[in-house]
């Protein structure tokens, strides 16, 4: 039995048309400069909670045409608007929804035609219904898509098509002209746009994807892999999935109660709700809008490269977060950190502009910069530390650094009760020699030294997250043993929700001091370290990456340390900007 589901995120009605030949490109820009659509805006300030964004949108001054790309973004009206209408002038409304004759309040996809019908992307038929489940057709899904992008009677003057079945007479003839030469639609053939054929779910994810690259907006980039069907996507389609990502409406097939399996069915046709809901999803989600803040670094002109260690890398999403409207699907944004050893080799060599590193460069590092003549900087802007941790169940509350060193330089111990514990074996984690955790060993532990290799032999964990759980995982009853095993303290912490580390593991005190945010804070913990930002030092001043450097220890950047889960390294400032 086969029934839908909601898409993760809600979606949105218009749809789109084109068929895609099996050997044709499956997603392009026909922009020719690469720049279709521009971002304008104009002040704009609200008042309360209200959700202003889904109701206030933009329109043009001189015509009271609706602009669908827009929204209220930090304290503006923003809009994306074709280059062409980039000199018009904008001003905004508040937009009003259609009563579809056929609502039910039952079916949540009613929500999604409500939203679009506020800027004309969904009109309703002559009855005014909406009809979410019935499949559209190639020219109902061209016109409700060249509305999205504002296009729809706009025609290029240098437009040729062919098309035998298009002619001036038909009510979505500009619509196709307009669609044909942007290079979002193709026909059936060089002579046959087949208006009248259902459009089929992957022929609208192409046309989509497209659209979104044409206008430049942002995107996931996602690769589309977490369904049971993926190889049934032909070929021509598979980068238009990659590109849209998990926001793809999706069926489920719940023949196995126990396991149901989401489901694309690419070849399917397209019902007005499945292709409203993946358009909703661009108004919503990619449309990318810089904040005053992004304007006044110049980070709307240009981004840093940025990479750094696992742990890290919520600074990174925090930044596009606070900085972007939709940051998330910034191009520019990484979808991962290289960790702490590749980050660092990536910018000796050129390949970053900046990194956002918890921990000291290793020695191996600091002799490659040394070799490549690059001088390395490393500038504060958060506290973070090395800590130590044992299972839940073990009695000992800390250890001293003399013991860690034994530890882990002689292997030195085997029960705990050598080392004020209970009588218990003790099994040593370790992480490997490229990792952040180890140039932390080094730093504070190791001293010019190595990790014993019967330790590295046995008990290396080669992911930051995985000496959590192998630590967990260690411990035994027959006989009783607990293992022990180090990270940093934030990453630590920050991983509770997902792993469950309060309930199943515990820090250790060292040397008499608990790590928490105010001994860390104060430097009582004998492991506090800063977390930085890490530049070339011939790093220009006017540069991204310096003026990146230079935000972080804003009041701003400082709200990024703390939506990271990290320590901030400046008192709070009453002044905090609002981008709600």
């Amino acid at each position: 039995m086969i029934k839908r589901i909601l898409s993760s995120v809600i979606g949105i009605m218009i749809a789109f048309a084109g068929c895609i030949p099996s050997g044709a490109e499956a997603v392009q820009s026909a922009a020719p400069d690469g720049k279709a659509f521009e971002i304008i805006h104009i002040p704009y300030e609200t008042e309360g909670d209200y959700d202003w964004r889904i109701t206030i949108k933009a329109r043009y001054k001189d015509t009271k045409e609706a602009i669908t790309l827009s929204e209220v973004y930090d304290g503006r009206v923003y809009a994306a608007v074709p280059k062409e209408n980039a000199d018009r002038e904008i001003e905004a409304f508040e937009a009003e929804q259609l009563d579809f004759t056929d609502y039910n309040d039952s079916d949540y996809e009613f929500y999604v035609f409500k939203d679009l019908s506020k800027t004309g992307v969904i009109l309703g038929n002559d009855k005014g219904e909406a009809l979410p489940f019935e499949n559209i057709t190639r020219a109902e899904a061209t016109a409700m898509l060249m509305r999205l992008l504002g296009l729809e009677n706009v025609p290029k003057a240098n437009a040729v098509v062919n098309f035998e079945d298009v002619s001036k007479n038909d009510w979505f003839y500009s619509a196709v002209m307009s669609a044909y030469d942007c290079g979002i639609i193709e026909g059936d053939s060089g002579t046959s746009f087949s208006p009248n054929r259902n459009i089929t779910r992957e022929e609208f994810t192409v046309m989509a994807a497209r659209a979104v690259q044409y206008a430049g907006l942002g995107y996931p980039g996602d690769n589309y892999m977490n369904v049971s069907d993926y190889d049934k996507i032909s070929d021509w389609a598979k980068e238009a999935y990659a590109v849209l990502g998990d926001y793809v409406d999706t069926d489920e097939d719940d023949a196995n109660p126990e396991s149901p399996l989401r489901i694309i069915a690419p070849q399917k046709n397209a019902t007005r709700y499945y292709v409203a809901s993946l358009l909703h999803y661009i108004i919503n989600f990619c449309t990318l809008y810089p904040s005053v803040l992004a304007e006044q670094y110049g980070f709307d002109k240009a981004m840093p490269v940025i990479d750094g260690s696992t742990s890290t890398y919520p600074f990174t999403q925090a930044v596009y977060g606070l900085l972007f409207a939709n940051g998330q699907n910034h191009p520019s944004k990484p979808e991962k950190h290289s960790k702490s050893h590749a980050s660092y080799q990536r910018l000796i060599n050129g390949e970053a502009d900046m990194i956002f590193a918890s921990v000291y460069p290793a020695s191996d590092i600091l002799e490659m910069a040394e070799e490549k003549g690059v001088e390395l900087e490393l500038i504060p802007i958060a506290y973070d530390a090395m800590v130590f941790f044992t299972n839940a169940d073990n009695s000992i509350e800390g250890l001293t650094s003399e013991q860690i060193s034994s530890i882990y330089v002689n292997n030195a111990y085997k029960n705990w009760n050598e080392i004020g514990g209970p009588d218990a074996l003790l099994y040593p984690y370790c992480r490997n020699n490229d990792s952040g955790s180890h140039a932390q060993m080094e730093k504070h532990f190791l001293k010019g030294s190595e990790i014993h290799t019967d330790i590295r032999a046995e008990s290396t964990s080669k992911e930051m997250a995985s000496i959590l759980t192998d630590v967990i995982d260690a411990e035994t009853s027959d006989p009783t043993g607990y293992a022990l095993g180090y990270s940093i303290y934030y990453y630590y912490h920050n991983s509770d929700a997902v792993l469950g580390t309060k309930q199943y593991l515990k820090l250790l005190s060292i040397d008499g001091v608990q790590p928490n945010d105010s001994t860390i804070a104060d430097g009582s913990y004998p492991l506090s370290n800063n977390t930085y930002v890490v530049l070339r030092k011939d790093t220009p001043k006017d540069a991204p990456a310096r003026k990146m450097a230079e935000f972080m220890l804003t009041e701003a950047g400082q709200r990024c340390v703390e939506m990271a889960g990290f320590g901030r390294l400046k008192p709070r400032s009453d002044d905090v900007p609002s981008l709600d």
